[in-house]
């Protein structure tokens, strides 16, 4: 497996991994309704306009990183600057086959190392589905701490309770620096 940087070719594959991950994750939680109509479409065009303006060069604002083997897309994680300053981790999602495998670990690995490099003063946060018990337990392990709780509604007409888990920057510092010396060139 290796990390590197994402581009705009990468953003059919990631819509469509990021389709699976949802139908896999949100079974239980969101309406079916929703999770068998257009989210494909949803997630590509998302991902077509989200990464249409990647500069050649990764930008202090946002970062993607996907995790690949040979061709195949593994797992990818997006960060992005918040309006409030801090960082957002605003997608984390590896195959459904390939979950407990340590490539989400790898890449909070890296995505924190790129955060800890480009603003080390900064707080991360993500914002998870209350009743997505495996990636909160995944979140927990990794030292997030919940800070609030809301409800979100979401643009199909349906409301879910949302927890924000957040990383303070000595512990985004420590996650980053569990990157192998080797793996930091991807970042």
């Amino acid at each position: 497996m290796h990390i590197r940087s994402g581009t705009k070719d990468d953003a059919e594959h990631i819509a469509e991994l990021h389709t699976r991950s949802w139908l896999t994750a949100y079974a239980e939680i969101m309406p079916a309704s929703y999770l068998g109509g257009p989210l494909l479409d949803e997630r590509k065009a998302m991902w077509s306009t989200r990464l249409a303006t990647v500069p050649a060069e990764q930008d202090h604002s946002r970062c993607l990183l996907v995790a690949v083997d040979d061709n195949m897309l593994l797992g990818f994680a997006y960060l992005a600057v918040a309006t409030d300053g801090r960082l957002l981790l605003d997608n984390l999602h590896v195959q459904p086959e390939r979950k407990q495998s340590g490539i989400g670990r790898q890449l909070v690995h890296h995505a924190f190392g790129w955060a800890s490099e480009q603003h080390p003063d900064k707080t991360v946060y993500l914002e998870v589905l209350r009743d997505n018990v495996a990636a909160i337990t995944f979140y927990r392990r990794l030292g997030g701490q919940p800070a609030k709780e809301f409800v979100e509604r979401f643009p199909a007409g349906f409301e879910l309770p949302v927890v924000e888990y957040t990383w303070g920057p000595d512990v985004v510092r420590t996650l980053g620096d569990n990157r192998s010396t080797a793996d930091r060139r991807a970042s």
